[in-house]
């Protein structure tokens, strides 16, 4: 596994980092998933994302968006809410992976050195975890675009999926 990549099985709101990225659903509406749980320990951040879409005159965002919001009362100092799926869940490895190139560009650009993400796409979306770690391998053969990246998991089963992923990939190049 390349050194800047870990794998964790943990909550990923308590997995130190300058940024978080989180999933997000095109309506950019903290239902469900991680941004729930961030909605529930900081409300005002559902606030930023209503005046994000207020400001685009828009309902709903494209898959493949990337919002960057504050951290509220987070340990983070950014949040980047990932939309990695379409208006009926469904997403895709490409889906995925675009969405966390741009997603590790934006968090290089606001100056972070280690980010922290759940499996985009695996929750209410329809996407495998499998599929994801296809998605992860495909943006790490490309040169680091930030120093740390931690993908946190909730079950051996799914960090032995992602390390697995990541073992084959390095022995193929």
């Amino acid at each position: 596994m390349p050194e800047h990549v870990q794998i964790s099985i943990d909550d990923v709101l308590n997995t130190p980092a300058d940024v978080l990225i989180s999933t997000a659903n095109p309506w950019l509406n903290m239902s469900g998933g991680v941004n729930a749980a961030i909605r529930e320990r900081d409300p005002s951040i559902q606030d930023e994302l209503r005046a994000c879409l207020q400001k685009l005159d828009k309902s709903a965002v494209p898959a493949g968006t990337v919002v960057a919001t504050s951290a509220g009362t987070l340990p983070f100092t950014h949040i980047l809410h990932a939309v990695a799926i379409d208006p009926f869940y469904d997403s895709s490895v490409e889906i995925v992976a675009a969405t966390m190139k741009s997603a590790f560009t934006q968090a290089r650009a606001l100056s972070a050195h280690s980010v922290s993400m759940p499996t985009l796409a695996t929750g209410y979306g329809h996407l495998s975890v499998e599929d994801f770690g296809k998605a992860l391998v495909q943006v790490m053969a490309a040169p680091p675009i930030i120093q740390r990246l931690t993908v946190v998991v909730r079950s051996t089963e799914n960090a032995d999926i992602l390390r697995r992923l990541i073992e084959k990939a390095n022995r193929q190049n």
